[in-house]
């Protein structure tokens, strides 16, 4: 047949994944992973690197004991096996010592994922290093070294003496443990190594480091213990926190940085046994903050750490004379206050007040406080009980315009401002029920963005204006909502990517019992995508110069940086896209003879398959290569040797002869370190007989 009597679709699949395929644009995708389309062409997702693991001291979630080597490496080799020593006596400005370790998974736990998270070592108090110096780290990938990082803990202060045991008996390394991690043999002894090159300053004449016996930690699902990661800004400082629930009892962390290289923890509570995400409230202008976990309250200090008060460290209500007593603004001989904090699990701060819902014992009712600086004060009448027709429990807190927003399963409320309670002198609020059918099942999952709340509801993502008229958004990806497992729905986690006008919605589908799948809500193109990102919590950031940063936690309490690279700390990104079915609305049957793909030389290759009749078996599949013989790789070209390498829009076609009632086209790609881009797809196809 001629190729006059060819046919062609160009298709830019840049719409997003529309899983309706009678409804689908011929440009949406009837499924994708690790793929957006912020600027109008396809492109592979940001990739994330691996920044911390989120092991404090005294906070041993799993302790392994394996065979961990300890070398030095000065012109001979010294080393030390587990329990054994190794001096680093006069180490110089780049002289190495090495940390192997025998296995970075399955470590000997009954759950077989069980991840590396640190190694703690032993030093000896007298011989600990007096040198201000620093070390970089490296790991092996099977090529050659490659930088990682790597956070030192030490006390309560950072200290800028590597190997120095501040006065304490441990020192410990965190790490998040990358994908392409190779063992390698040094000094006769196979090991995965983290090589540490001295610098600045040679370490002390006398500096030993002691391989204790069971010194490495690690976490697995069985005991994932993350419950809360928040980053504050105050009046002059900001801080973290990370809330985490071990077997030993609810413990809460607070540090000037995300590796909370300094940091104040707050000591062992009675574990509180829930399956939940904890909630915050900042109240910036008072330096302090409070989590709710579980029907437990906590309170932080920016300038002090962790305040311990009643219950060593429960947020306790205002007893100050300045706010309470006799003469003072309430006095409890004429208006009731509560004697202690509201226990809630949600809670927010905002018009001054402070808010708590998801109360023990009380799982329809809405507390505020006074007005700040009296916003730890509970007057007993200052409550609200939601109820109605819907007897659904509290899901959420939020605030969107004047009003407080509050999500049951069911139903979306607003607290309307009716006036003073004239029994109490403060402002009482009216609950109003503004939809109803319709409901949150995460508070995780609740951004405010662009004027409205988006949320998770048990049948997709909505968004709320304050108005009854609530949108349903997540129609296109209905398959995907389908998936997530009901009995995770409420651990779903959510973060608004500001820079990149996305609301990303991390949840557990399929039956997977961690969140194993985010969805990203491009809001500003209209369209849906599905990534593999693996976050159990989101934590949106800001640098020194207001640049934003965006990290997830895992659930192995591994810390990641998003939009970092092309690659996830070392493995490979599989993108691909599936177009919607061509042909399937002829009344003839269709051949494909060609796919021309444009793409560009950072590409370097795609692989294209196409698909009849739904039958993934049935593909046939070819080959991209989008490099040019006349220019070097893109990527490795040296100055002065190569040529240099642009960016280069370039199209590449593979013939086919596949036959169908209709047809798809699937495009991927594999490579490591390596970005995508597709600005279009042009489909050449024959019409044929009738079906």
């Amino acid at each position: 047949m001629g190729r006059q009597n060819h046919k062609h679709l160009v298709l830019k699949c840049n719409k997003g994944i529309n899983q309706q395929a009678d409804l689908a644009d011929p440009d949406e995708c009837a499924d994708a992973l690790n793929v957006w389309a912020p600027n109008g062409a396809i492109e592979q997702r940001p990739g994330f690197s691996g920044y911390d693991s989120m092991f404090v001291a005294g906070d041993a979630i799993e302790t392994q004991s394996q065979e961990v080597h300890v070398l030095s490496a000065l012109g001979v080799y010294s080393s030390a096996a587990e329990g054994a020593k190794v001096a680093l006596d006069d180490h110089p400005v780049g002289g190495h010592w090495f940390l192997g370790f025998s296995e970075i998974t399955d470590l000997g736990s009954d759950d077989d994922r069980a991840q590396l998270l640190s190694f703690k070592g032993a030093f000896d108090g007298t011989k600990n290093n007096a040198n201000a110096t620093w070390m970089r780290a490296d790991y092996w990938n099977g090529t050659e070294w490659k930088y990682i990082r790597v956070s030192e803990r030490l006390s309560t202060t950072k200290s800028s003496k590597h190997l120095d045991s501040a006065g304490t008996s441990a020192y410990a390394l965190s790490f998040v443990s990358p994908a392409d991690w190779a063992s390698s043999v040094i000094n006769s002894r196979t090991a995965y190594y983290l090589r540490f090159t001295i610098q600045d300053n040679a370490l002390d004449d006398e500096v030993e480091i002691n391989n204790a016996a069971g010194s490495l930690q690690s976490v697995s699902p069985v005991h994932d213990v993350t419950r809360g990661l928040f980053v504050a800004q105050f009046k002059t400082k900001k801080r973290y926190f990370y809330l985490l629930n071990p077997s030993a009892g609810l413990r809460a962390v607070l540090g000037s940085t995300l590796d909370m290289e300094d940091y104040s923890n707050s000591g062992t509570e009675t574990r509180v046994v829930a399956d939940e995400l904890a909630s915050i409230a900042v109240v910036p202008q008072f330096d302090e903050a409070f989590v709710a976990y579980g029907g437990m309250v906590t309170r932080f200090e920016a300038a002090e750490g962790l305040s311990s008060t009643v219950g060593a460290n429960v947020a306790k209500v205002e007893d100050a004379d300045f706010a309470v007593g006799e003469g003072a603004r309430f006095d409890p001989t004429f208006i009731a206050l509560l004697a202690e904090w509201p226990r809630a699990r949600f809670i927010t701060f905002y018009n001054g007040m402070l808010w708590c819902a998801g109360i023990d014992g009380e799982q329809f009712t809405v507390k505020w406080s006074a007005s700040a600086p009296f916003h730890r004060v509970w007057s007993a009448l200052s409550f609200s009980v939601l109820m109605e027709d819907d007897n659904s429990p509290i899901t959420g807190l939020s605030a969107l315009g004047e009003n407080v927003v509050v999500f049951k399963s069911d139903s979306v409320w607003i607290m309307v401002n009716v006036g003073e309670n004239p029994a109490t002198g403060l402002d009482d609020f009216q609950p109003i029920r503004v939809v109803a059918g319709v409901g949150c099942v995460s508070n995780a999952s609740i951004q405010r963005i662009r004027g409205g709340l988006i949320f998770l509801a048990e049948d997709g993502v909505y968004r709320f204006d304050g108005t009854p008229n609530i949108v349903k958004l997540s129609d296109r990806i209905g398959k995907t909502i389908e998936s997530i497992s009901p009995s995770r729905r409420h651990l779903a986690a959510s973060v608004h990517w500001r820079t990149k006008s996305c609301y990303l919605l991390s949840v557990a589908v399929d039956g997977s019992h961690d969140n194993n799948k985010t969805i990203v809500y491009d809001y500003k193109n209209d369209a849906f995508w599905l990534w593999d990102v693996p976050a159990k919590l989101w934590l949106l950031d800001e640098d020194a110069h207001d640049n934003e940063r965006l990290y997830f936690i895992n659930q192995y309490a591994q810390v990641f940086e998003m939009g970092a690279g092309n690659h996830d700390h070392g493995a490979a990104i599989s993108s691909n896209i599936l177009t919607q079915r061509i042909g399937e609305n002829l009344n003839t049957k269709i051949t494909i003879r060609q796919v021309e793909v444009l793409s560009d030389n950072r590409t370097s290759s795609l692989s294209v398959a196409v698909r009849h009749n739904d039958d993934e078996n049935s593909e046939t599949t070819g080959t991209l290569d989008l490099t040019d013989s006349t220019e070097a790789t893109y990527g490795t070209a040296v100055d002065g040797v190569d040529k240099y390498v642009q960016d280069r829009r370039r199209p590449r076609r593979l013939s086919y002869r596949k036959q169908g009632d209709w047809l798809q086209v699937k495009i991927s790609h594999s490579t490591k370190n390596t970005p995508m881009t597709i600005a279009g797809i042009d489909v050449g196809y024959v019409p044929g007989g009738r079906r």
